[in-house]
């Protein structure tokens, strides 16, 4: 979904990632594409159709790259804030996020319903703190 190599700039004045000693603190990350497009939209009948499921994987792919371009990566994940306009999408994003976190070795996590995301369709955001060596 995403080309190797193409990164999104974040939307306001801050780092998408902030180091300190040994920890990797990443900004809000969404399923936001280089093109400003958002993976996992699609417009019907002039309604906008999301996909959680879809975004989920996006931004856990967007995360893995991240954390591993800093030498972590997801066994290395402390803490997870996920953020999700609507909490109906809670099995989807828990399914996709389970494929990526088990229970007994996995991060830390608190799952917020927000009424709304930065841009319209966004519908999930993950905030992470992660080790790295």
């Amino acid at each position: 979904m995403m080309a190797a190599g193409k990164k999104v700039a974040p939307l306001g004045n801050y780092p998408a990632v902030k180091i300190f000693g040994n920890l990797i603190f990443v900004s809000g990350i969404s399923a936001r594409l280089p093109d400003n497009s958002i993976a996992g939209v699609e417009q019907i009948d002039g309604q906008i159709k999301t996909d959680a499921a879809i975004q989920t994987k996006v931004v856990l792919d967007k995360l893995d790259a991240l954390l591993q371009e800093y030498g972590s990566g997801f066994d290395k994940c402390l803490d997870v804030t996920a953020f999700l306009t609507d909490m109906a999408d809670f099995p989807a994003f828990n399914r996709i996020y389970a494929e990526h976190f088990q229970i007994e070795t996995g991060p830390a996590r608190t799952t917020i319903a927000v009424q709304a995301l930065p841009k319209p369709g966004m519908v999930v955001e993950l905030k992470v703190i992660a080790a790295r060596p």
